[in-house]
């Protein structure tokens, strides 16, 4: 309704009034008249001056771990809100801890919904605390806020996108008897070309060799030699380690996908990252994954420090593959810089992949870890076996049957 629909309606009431003669009719119209335009002039500065925060106590969180979610509204002008109810969308996989949340018809989504009361010039900030128990990169929002005018006869909606991401990081668990896990060679031995340099070991400087990282470039002796110059550095005494996993989880990619034992392949990967990054190794990680914000190739280089880096993308993984786990395997093999050990972490290993696994471990040293009993053809090529049905999600240790 607007102010001149209401003024024509009050001049129409005051016409009727005087034809009738009646002193009531007149006070009625004035009286409706008033209350209309009140109405719709508080209506339309119901959210004048008003703001709504949503922030995220962290970006990245550990699986099982808690987040806490801050709101505030403020209303910085003298009519107050006298009611607003707060729709917002959030992710599945967030349990909340004394409040509940309500479930949407959108796929892996739930609703946080509130009905609160702002007065004037008041700033309102509540708290809350979920549990995240579910890998992935999770999105927040769009915000729906409904506010009533001081009468309770008219509302008006709002919409906010507010967007906001968190990453789940998969679970790491335990691994009991790591150390003999290891083995001989994947364990810490000096090697002639490291991809863990010693930052404070400068052996010299060199001309620049095609492969050199950027970072090692000298520019003080670029500048003076007119030519580029690499810092060379004495080599630590810590291995590196690839993982390289494959998220095609069933033989045949017609038999569809199998979420849950994705979710087991990842736990798999991040603990065997993590027990490795423990123990001074540098990790990466190759897999044929697709991402959930990236569409490129899955490679995180093995070196020290890159263990955060590896966990988050495990934690953006989806459950689709982007190409064929042999090609992850041909670009290993391809990469003659490399002197990193690789780990394989596969379900299901399929004839032509088999033929580069088999290149790689007479190559360089190689493990795989099969998730689930492996068949007779991919027997020959397993060295551990994870129980398919292991529930990782009620254990803190990750079993390991040679």
């Amino acid at each position: 309704m607007r102010l001149r629909s209401i003024l024509w309606a009050c001049l129409a009431g005051l016409a009727l009034a005087a034809l009738l003669h009646s002193g009531a009719l007149v006070f009625a119209t004035l009286a409706a008249s008033a209350l209309a335009a009140l109405v719709v002039g508080a209506r339309r500065r119901l959210f004048v001056a008003v703001t709504f925060e949503r922030t995220l106590s962290r970006r990245v969180v550990d699986w099982g771990g808690e987040l806490e979610i801050a709101m505030s509204i403020t209303n910085a002008k003298l009519l107050p809100l006298v009611w607003m109810r707060v729709h917002d969308e959030w992710p599945h996989g967030l349990e909340p801890q004394g409040f509940a949340l309500s479930p949407m018809t959108h796929l892996g989504r739930q609703a946080f919904v509130q009905t609160v009361s702002v007065r004037w010039y008041e700033r309102l900030r509540r708290r809350y605390r979920v549990r995240c128990t579910e890998r992935g990169l999770h999105r927040f929002g769009p915000i729906e806020l409904e506010a009533g005018d001081p009468f309770g006869i008219a509302g008006m909606d709002r919409v906010l996108e507010a967007p906001a991401e968190i990453s789940v990081l998969p679970k790491v668990l335990r691994i009991p008897g790591f150390q003999q896990f290891l083995g001989h060679p994947l364990m810490e031995e000096t090697v002639t070309h490291s991809l863990a340099h010693d930052p404070t070991a400068l052996r010299g400087i060199r001309p620049y060799r095609p492969g050199d990282s950027m970072r090692a470039i000298n520019w003080r002796a670029t500048a003076r030699t007119g030519e580029l110059q690499t810092n060379e550095f004495d080599p630590t005494s810590l291995a590196a380690v690839r993982l390289l996993l494959d998220v095609r989880s069933l033989q045949k990619a017609w038999e569809g996908i199998d979420p849950e034992l994705m979710e087991l392949l990842c736990v798999v990967t991040a603990s065997l990252a993590s027990a490795f990054a423990e123990r001074g190794f540098g990790v990466g990680l190759a897999s044929n994954a697709m991402l959930s914000r990236d569409w490129g190739a899955v490679d995180v280089p093995a070196e020290q420090g890159a263990l955060p880096e590896v966990l988050e993308t495990l934690a953006q993984m989806r459950s689709f593959s982007a190409r064929d786990f042999g090609y992850v395997l041909a670009e290993e093999l391809a990469d003659a810089g490399s002197r990193a050990d690789c780990v394989v972490v596969t379900a299901a290993l399929r004839p032509g992949e088999r033929a580069y696994v088999a290149r790689l471990r007479a190559e360089r040293p190689t493990r795989v870890v099969h998730v689930g009993a492996p068949h007779a053809e991919e027997a020959p090529l397993v060295d551990l076996v994870v129980p398919r049905d292991f529930d990782w999600r009620a254990s803190d240790a990750l079993p390991f049957v040679v």
